[in-house]
């Protein structure tokens, strides 16, 4: 495995081209997530839910953490 570091914006030149983050509606209150890792020298996608609760944004499943943020402001939490 490798050690967690923080992302730079000028590191990792090896994964350029990253797919854009995918935040699709999934029903009402419900979306699904297409986020993106970057394994085995290319870039996988990752599925995570996010529904809409009393408390605010829920998401589940697997998301990068810088994702992650993205989707909460873009959804409002």
């Amino acid at each position: 495995g490798s050690a967690c570091t923080a992302k730079d914006a000028g590191s990792g030149a090896e994964k350029t081209g990253r797919p854009t983050l995918a935040i699709d509606s999934d029903g009402p209150g419900r979306w699904r997530i297409r986020s993106w890792e970057w394994r085995e020298n290319a870039w996988r996608p990752r599925i995570a839910r996010a529904t809409r609760t009393g408390a605010g944004i829920e998401v589940s499943g697997p998301i990068d953490t810088a994702d992650r943020a993205k989707v909460l402001a873009r959804l409002g939490a």
